[in-house]
C-alpha cells in the first residue's frame, strides 16, 4: 500500500492565494460597505449589499474555477 504524503501550505502561501483570487478584497468589500451604510444611519440596505457581495463571489468563483479547469 502505498502512503499519500500531503505538505501543509504556509500561512503565508494561503493568504497569498486568496489575495491572488480576491476572496480577501471581496471580503474587505463588503465590511467597508457594511460600515459606510452603518455610519449613515441605513442600516436596512446591509442585506442588499450582503446579497451584491454574494452575487459578486459567486461569480468571481464561477470565473476562476473556469480559468483554473482550462489552464489544467
Amino acid at each position: 500500500m502505498n502512503a499519500v504524503r500531503t505538505v501543509s501550505p504556509q500561512p503565508a502561501q494561503v493568504l497569498n492565494a486568496l489575495l491572488h483570487n480576491g476572496i480577501v478584497i471581496r471580503a474587505l468589500a463588503l465590511a467597508l460597505a457594511t460600515i459606510v451604510l452603518l455610519t449613515l444611519h441605513h442600516p436596512t440596505w446591509i442585506p442588499y449589499s450582503v446579497s451584491l457581495y454574494a452575487i459578486w463571489n459567486a461569480a468571481a468563483l464561477t470565473v476562476n474555477s473556469a480559468r483554473a479547469a482550462r489552464s489544467a
